[in-house]
Parts: structure tokens; sequence; C-alpha cells
């Protein structure tokens, strides 16, 4: 009796193991599945910015013991060593820090419109971060910021960018920054 339950097992299961073998290949049937086959590419880059105007949006005002930053307007030039990182961005600053140390959360949007030709295609995100006083100054700050965006438009849509930079800033509110970091892109090739 054991004998046959052996045998009818081991039949079973090389039966099913010939039903699901086929010599022709498994290939997505729609353009969804067929994405996710598609290689990525990650291209590394570092990039250096700093402010060169305003828009002239947003507030900023005093409120108790803290100075409020609420979409300022700001246009800020990126050189970067790739034309895709690189170009005039506009972002919407806002931030709270406490008056007397200057310290607090900074976060806000950007619109990138890259240098090189990305078909009228732009990089648009979100940014945040805290800013802190530099060790050993009293008028100097430091900023670690981390940006996130999707390409929207052109040949970058839908590509992915992250970046870290890191900020100087002096003056609360600031009255000038300059920063600089490290990123990447993801993109599909063919």
């Amino acid at each position: 009796m054991k004998t046959a339950k052996f045998l009818f097992v081991l039949l079973a299961f090389v039966g099913l193991s010939l039903v699901g073998c086929s010599d022709e290949l498994q290939s997505p049937v729609t353009p969804i599945d067929q994405g996710s086959l598609e290689k990525v590419i990650i291209t590394n880059f570092t990039f250096s910015h700093f402010p060169i105007g305003l828009t002239g949006e947003g507030e900023v005002k005093l409120v108790g013991g803290n100075w409020i930053l609420k979409d300022v307007g700001v246009i800020e030039l990126f050189t970067s060593s790739d034309p895709l990182a690189a170009g005039t961005a506009i972002h919407y600053l806002s931030a709270t820090f406490d008056a007397v140390t200057g310290e607090g959360p900074v976060h806000g949007s950007f619109t990138l419109t890259p240098d090189a030709n990305a078909g009228g295609g732009v990089w648009e995100g979100t940014y945040t971060g805290y800013r802190s006083k530099m060790p050993g100054s009293d008028t100097l700050f430091v900023l670690p910021l981390q940006l996130v965006g999707h390409g929207r438009g052109g040949t970058i849509e839908g590509m992915q960018i992250r970046e870290n930079s890191t900020i100087t800033a002096w003056g609360t509110p600031p009255s000038g920054w300059y920063g600089s970091g490290e990123g990447f892109y993801k993109s599909h090739g063919n």
C-alpha cells in the first residue's frame, strides 16, 4: 500500500512538473507588463546652486518668537556636471526659524528648467531639511536638504531625480546662501 501511494504521488508530481514546462519563452503581453522589463539607467552628477532673484511671492513675518516664511518664491541658478541637472529653478521656500537661534525646519517645492534640450520638459519636486548653526560660527548656518523630483513633459517625462545638497546660509531670515551636493536621476533605456 505504501509503495502504491508513493508511486501515485511521484507520478502526480512528475505530471504536474511536465504540464508547467514549455519550450516557448514567456513574454509580457501588455505594455504595462513590458514596462517592468525596461532597463533602468542611473546617471550620477554633482551640482552647485545659489539664488539670483526673488519672484515677489510669499510672506515673511515675525510671529511670537519665530520667523515664518510661507511660499517665498526664489529664482536659483543650478550648475552641474550633467546638463539635465543644470538650469534655472523657481522654488517656493517655507520655514519656521527660532528668532533667537535662527534654527528650524525648511521645506518647499521646485520646478527646474534644464539647460539641456529636454523637449520642453521640467523637473518638479519637493525638498526638506533642518537649518542649524554652523559649529564655531555665530552668523552662518548649515542646511542639509533632500530633494526629490520627477520629470514632467518632453524627453524627461516619467524620470526620477534625487539630490542631497548642503547649504551655507547667513541671516535670519536668510539674506543669502550657496549650496552644493550630489545626486542622480533614473531613466529607462530601450
